[in-house]
């Protein structure tokens, strides 16, 4: 699962950077690729949690911490982004995305 949500982060991170640059508006394939990672995110703290119920404990508490981020970065970012001009949507989520990747690289090492 750390590989998929690093994979899907840096995609749509570039993605959202990309648009922006390119002066392009969010399409729904852009859009339904933030709610599918959003749903990764809470899978995976789901499998955390059963994970943790099992007697598994991660290596440092911090990583309870990034784990409840990753979930609440992208609800944030579309707080952040609904109602205002739609032109800075994409920089909004490619940045997001971006850090979600540096969050997600370090759950890992703060896993167990």
């Amino acid at each position: 699962m750390f590989r998929a949500g690093l994979f899907i982060t840096l995609i749509f991170g570039i993605w959202g950077l990309v648009l922006y640059f390119r002066k392009a508006p969010s399409s729904g394939g852009f859009r339904s690729t933030l709610v599918l990672t959003e749903a990764l995110f809470i899978v995976q703290g789901l499998v955390g949690i059963g994970m943790f119920l099992g007697g598994r404990r991660p290596h440092d508490g911090l990583h309870w911490l990034y784990g409840i981020l990753l979930v609440i970065v992208l609800p944030i970012a579309a707080t952040y982004t609904s109602g205002r001009d739609t032109r800075r949507e994409p920089l909004v989520y490619g940045i997001a995305g971006l850090f979600m990747a540096g969050l997600t690289i370090r759950a890992l090492t703060t896993g167990g």
